[in-house]
């Protein structure tokens, strides 16, 4: 049975489920919205029984990332001063996105055969506007910078991104390189 749960950070501190209640327990791409992401962690230990596997993958912050680090690239063209990390990023303890940061809250845990790997694949876009539009509205990091600068900034960005991906090409399809770590630990 497979069971999928919303932590509101705001109003849970622990999960509902009693002590050893699963055989796995995989949280994606969160880590870093987590205000404190070594308890969270340590309570999916807690659901997970004995021999069980907790794991997570978050994007690599460590370069290499096309798919995230083009539009912060492009940012810095923009504005060397700008500050392209969201308000959430900076109230955070980090981003978990390198294989010793998630290494060492996987044993901060307590967690025990730790075990870490990257995963790269190419994520295809139907067009430039494809990759875009879900940045303005908001989504991840890069959407929550895109919400936070002004309306001629973001169109500035937009123009330089669309430049930087397509160069003078026509818009059409497109593919940009994505690079994330994979962390998994298992129950002692």
């Amino acid at each position: 049975m497979i069971h999928a749960l919303l932590l509101k950070q705001e109003t849970r501190k622990t999960f509902v489920f009693s002590d050893a209640s699963f055989d796995q327990c995989v949280a994606l791409l969160v880590m870093r919205f987590i205000p404190d992401a070594l308890k969270a962690v340590k309570e999916m230990r807690r659901v997970t029984r004995r021999g069980g596997t907790v794991a997570t993958a978050m994007w690599d912050t460590t370069g290499g990332n096309e798919l995230n680090d083009v539009l912060t690239e492009a940012a810095l063209i923009l504005d060397p001063k700008a500050d392209p990390k969201p308000p959430s990023d900076k109230d955070t303890p980090g981003t978990y996105g390198s294989q010793q940061d998630l290494s060492s809250l996987w044993a901060a845990a307590g967690l025990t055969n730790i075990e870490t790997t990257s995963l790269s694949f190419r994520c295809r876009f139907e067009s430039f506007n494809d990759f875009w539009q879900p940045l303005t509205e908001g989504q991840g990091p890069a959407g929550a910078y895109l919400r936070a600068i002004s309306a001629d900034r973001r169109n500035a960005l937009r123009n330089l991104l669309r430049e930087r991906i397509l160069g003078s090409g026509v818009d059409g399809p497109l593919t940009l390189r994505a690079k994330a770590w994979v962390v998994r630990g298992v129950v002692p």
